[in-house]
């Protein structure tokens, strides 16, 4: 008799999660530390990545959405809280003119 296991949503969601981290060089529980402690950024993008997978994007996809983003990835694996790279604040008289 075979035995029938039913995975759950939220079951899926990690293990999706997990595909995602690993794809970006991301250990599970370095995110798990930078939301624990820092919760910000970090928990956005685990929600973001679970609205991801519900809507039926791939892991690679997301993986590479998340990869060509502004977020400071290096700094999870750092121990601190997850960010954007600075931005360079240009003045506006060095602007070029359009013409």
């Amino acid at each position: 008799m075979k035995t029938i296991v039913k995975s759950s949503p939220e079951k899926d969601s990690r293990i999706f999660e997990a595909q995602v981290l690993k794809l970006l060089h991301i250990e599970q529980w370095h995110f798990n530390y930078s939301i624990d402690q820092y919760k910000s950024y970090a928990i956005l993008l685990r929600n973001w990545i679970k609205d991801c997978r519900k809507q039926g994007q791939t892991a690679f996809d997301v993986a590479n959405t998340i990869r060509k983003s502004p977020l400071a990835l290096d700094s999870i694996t750092q121990g601190e809280a997850l960010c954007f790279h600075p931005i360079v604040v240009m003045p506006t008289h060095t602007l070029p003119l359009n013409k």
